[in-house]
């Protein structure tokens, strides 16, 4: 392992920022990272996830240098579309014509050399480096995307980032940083894909600062190569009377290890988290979430449904913490599974700790398997079994695909279902 750890280490020495107070950032992130080391069994949120085929392969950051090759596209129907191509930024001049007065949509580094004090103010003030990748993530803070919303302003359509990958073995640690100055509304996308059957490893952390009134939908699109590594945690802070939602569905990678955590900084806000994963052979997937109600009057909803099918395992661990002076907290979860197969195997733990009096919350989990009762109704009505399947596995995920408030969007999603429903066994 000391050599593993010493192998990142010089990495992200090697790309210490020439800016003073970068480079203290990413300093601490490296004793952080140094202190923790990756994850490990024996640590109770990393228990059923092993990192023993990511370790034995080295992965090395991505060139400074850019070689223009074309990356593939998604069939998103966003109109308002950045690419992030192994970790180079690409199409940010051509994209800020497209946006309204004032808001701001630049590289990492651009926002760096630009805004540089603003920059300060917001960047690494949510990452909490709970796990070493996240502190790996900051050690490395190079490449990713800023996107600020001045106060008032509303984004009418929802803004893609593509992040692309297609060099093997090769390690990206994307930062992006979103704000939503008070009043202001918009809806982005991050979609994460890569070549097929190309192995490297995307390690993504998104910060989001939703001020007060603010309204910011975030989507998440885990579409990696089956044969990637991905590690991601989107975290929020939100506001009095600020609205953040969460829409989620991972299809992709080989392992995939995706953190949701929000916090209530101001009393009336409102969260929703809704997710989808699908896994089959040799996938991994494993969710975790955490609400922090730090405040009282605040409202959060999470719903996530998973998909199992063939020799896979995925996981799912949420939880909602509420404070002692946060009363009138409402607060509900659910995580509902489908295994298709007697390999599939699910770990579930929907958690609720709770130190105020005054609160309504709610937690639950299901396992189950489809409807033989329904298959058999569906064959007499002429319907082949493999279709009958489709058809139920589409009405689990249904109630999920209709909490997106993007018609075009859902129905993105739902082909990207329809998609992996192809190759599941």
């Amino acid at each position: 392992m000391s050599e593993v750890l010493n192998f990142y280490q010089q990495q992200a020495q090697a790309g210490l920022s020439p800016i003073a107070w970068l480079a203290d950032l990413q300093k601490k992130a490296l004793r952080d990272f140094t202190r923790q080391g990756f994850p490990a069994k024996h640590q109770e949120d990393w228990k059923y996830t092993s990192l023993d085929g990511f370790l034995q392969q080295p992965f090395t950051e991505a060139s400074a240098s850019y070689s223009a090759v074309d990356a593939e596209r998604s069939d998103s129907p966003c109109a308002l579309r950045l690419q992030v191509h192994n970790g180079h930024v690409l199409g940010a001049e051509a994209l800020a014509s497209q946006l309204p007065p004032g808001m701001m949509v630049q590289s990492l580094q651009d926002a760096l050399k630009t805004n540089p004090e603003r920059i300060k103010s917001w960047l690494g003030q949510i990452a909490r480096h709970e796990h070493g990748f996240q502190a790996l993530n900051s050690a490395m803070m190079q490449r990713g995307v800023v996107i600020y919303l001045p106060a008032g302003v509303i984004l009418e359509e929802p803004l893609l980032i593509e992040h692309w990958q297609d060099n093997e073995h090769q390690a990206v640690h994307t930062r992006q940083l979103i704000i939503a100055e008070a009043g202001s509304e918009a809806t982005v996308v991050e979609c994460f894909q890569g070549r097929s059957g190309c192995c490297y490893l995307s390690n993504a952390l998104t910060e989001i600062h939703v001020d007060s009134g603010a309204r910011l939908t975030h989507y998440k699109i885990q579409n990696e190569s089956r044969a990637a590594y991905h590690v991601g945690e989107v975290a929020a802070h939100v506001a009095a009377q600020g609205q953040f939602n969460s829409q989620s569905l991972s299809v992709g990678s080989k392992m995939a290890r995706s953190d949701t955590r929000i916090t209530f900084k101001g009393e009336n806000a409102q969260a929703l988290m809704n997710g989808i994963y699908m896994t089959s052979d040799n996938q991994h997937v494993d969710h975790h979430t955490v609400v922090n109600h730090d405040v009282p009057h605040c409202h959060s909803e999470q719903d996530y449904k998973g998909i199992l099918s063939g020799r896979c395992r995925a996981v799912f661990n949420g939880k909602v913490i509420v404070a002692k002076n946060a009363q009138h907290t409402e607060a509900h979860q659910q995580n509902k599974n489908l295994l298709l197969s007697a390999q599939a195997e699910i770990d579930t733990k929907p958690q609720l700790e709770i130190f105020a009096d005054d609160v309504i919350c709610s937690h639950g989990a299901t396992v189950g398997q489809l409807d033989e009762d329904a298959l058999f109704y569906l064959a007499t009505r002429g319907i082949e079994r493999s279709e009958a399947v489709h058809y139920l596995i589409h009405a689990f995920a249904a109630a999920n695909l209709r909490l997106i408030p993007h018609r075009q969007l859902a129905e993105w999603m739902a082909a990207l279902i329809s998609q992996q429903l192809r190759t599941l066994s």
